[in-house]
């Protein structure tokens, strides 16, 4: 819901606002032919003042009451739907004396009433007042830092159609890009390149590369708080359920054993993804919803990629050579980035139009939805360009993998999209940009951020970084010039 409430700010920016201020500036030109002596002219400013004025103020405290009025609703909402799902879950646990479920359940609802109270309690202590006023202030120091940064690059009709295009001067301010989030998944018909005849997740399992029973979501060898929302769905016919309006048609633990033991001449045929359909929505949700804070407005459509081969359904942590390596292999490989070294994907063969297509890619963030790593690791990225933490890889992207509860890794998407905008890792368990591996989760201003902003967040700096990485790498088309027609 909270994605709602920036999107309502957004359509108040665009629809209500931008018009308003096109005519001030519509008008300010004409109130400048005027002489000064001219009392035609004195009215045209006395109107111009007034309009600005009354917009300003209209806009501002209109944005700020559909925003409480929004969080409001959508803190109550989202309590109701957690709690329900909750109880659908413990409910449906207790039937099927699956007591994983049955404790997920209660999890996620205390969870949601936690954050719910905490949500509502901000709002009204007037801390959500406050983020909304702080906001404005940084939104308009990232503006100023933006304009400064395009001053030293662009000049002419090119800085002028960025500007336009990130609305940086009108409306909602951000750099508009469409994202990819993909979900890897796994067929169970897919034969063994190395023993034909034989499905390549039967092979893969007998040789120890995976365990299909883990993957399926019925053992857990990485412990209880570390197991995923794997989905199964068998093929053909799928009825709904799932507590949430997901289609499901799961197998079952026998039909599993079945289908191994038998080597997949019996059994359903069936399909496994990384994760269900609700919880790639929420961490979209949280990535579009954050993105805003560093200037990005970004919309994610969705997609599924098959991964076959072991290194793709288990990948590289730190606890192997080469995650980086193997995550930009990947990325070409199964997601279709472009290999900045490879010539020969090009048509005719061309190191520089390989390096230009990667570039452009900058402006299509991919991330993708994996099934596990190797060690410990929850998400990994590749930037394309260093900054002063990150390595210049060959291609662009992230992967990332499920864990529960959501309150708590909602957000690693978009964490791994800080790091492919060159993002470096920081303290504070209120950072979205934080690290439990390299960095202390607590920090002195931990509990009054929280009361501020309610949940991790990134700052002013990030978002002035983030816009350093921009202007510096993403081309020209990217920005929204446009191209020169030639008549």
């Amino acid at each position: 819901m909270a994605r709602v409430c920036t999107q309502v700010d957004v359509w108040i920016e665009e629809q209500i606002s931008k018009p308003v201020e096109e005519w001030e500036n519509q008008q300010q030109k004409k109130c400048k032919d005027y002489p000064w002596y001219d009392p035609r002219g004195w009215v045209c400013w006395f109107v111009w003042v007034l309009v600005k004025v009354v917009r300003w103020v209209l806009v501002t405290v209109g944005r700020w009451v559909a925003r409480t009025v929004c969080k409001i609703v959508a803190a109550v909402v989202d309590i109701v739907v957690g709690v329900l799902g909750g109880l659908w879950d413990v409910v449906a646990g207790i039937f099927t004396l699956d007591w994983r479920r049955i404790l997920d359940g209660l999890i996620k609802i205390g969870a949601t009433i936690v954050q719910g109270a905490i949500n509502l309690v901000r709002i009204f202590v007037l801390c959500d007042t406050v983020d909304f006023i702080r906001g404005e202030f940084d939104e308009r120091a990232l503006r100023g830092h933006v304009r400064g940064l395009l001053d030293t690059r662009y000049e002419g009709q090119a800085r002028a159609d960025i500007a336009d295009a990130i609305r940086l001067d009108l409306g909602a301010f951000g750099l508009r890009l469409d994202a990819t989030a993909y979900r890897a998944f796994l067929d169970s018909e897919t034969e063994s390149l190395t023993e034909p005849g034989v499905p390549n997740l039967v092979a893969l399992h007998e040789s120890g590369a995976i365990n299909l029973k883990e993957l399926c979501g019925f053992e857990y060898p990485q412990g209880f708080w570390n197991r995923k929302r794997y989905k199964t769905l068998k093929k053909g016919v799928v009825v709904g359920g799932g507590g949430g309006g997901e289609l499901d048609n799961p197998i079952d633990e026998d039909e599993l054993d079945t289908y191994l033991s038998s080597r997949g001449t019996a059994g359903p045929k069936f399909i496994v993804l990384a994760m269900r359909d609700g919880v790639l929505e929420t961490k979209i949700a949280a990535a579009e919803d954050k993105g805003m804070q560093l200037g990005l407005l970004l919309n994610f459509n969705t997609d599924t990629r098959e991964v076959s081969e072991a290194r793709h359904i288990v990948q590289r942590g730190f606890d192997q050579p080469g995650p980086s390596a193997s995550l930009v292999q990947f990325l070409v490989s199964r997601l279709g980035r472009t290999d900045r070294t490879d010539a020969s994907a090009q048509t005719p063969p061309s190191l520089p139009a390989a390096e230009a297509a990667a570039r452009h890619e900058l402006c299509h963030p991919l991330v993708a939805g994996v099934f596990k790593y190797t060690d410990g690791l929850r998400g990994l990225a590749a930037s394309l360009e260093a900054s002063s933490c990150q390595d210049r890889r060959d291609a662009s992207g992230a992967t990332f993998i499920d864990n529960f509860p959501d309150v708590v890794w909602k957000y690693v998407p978009i964490h791994e999209l800080g790091h492919c905008f060159g993002l470096c890792h920081v303290d504070g368990l209120d950072r979205i940009m934080v690290s439990s591996r390299q960095n202390t989760l607590w920090t002195w201003s931990l509990l009054w951020n929280w009361c501020l902003r309610g949940e991790p967040y990134f700052t002013l700096d990030e978002a002035k970084s983030t816009w350093d990485y921009i202007i510096a790498n993403f081309d020209g088309e990217c920005l929204g010039v446009k191209p020169v027609v030639i008549e």
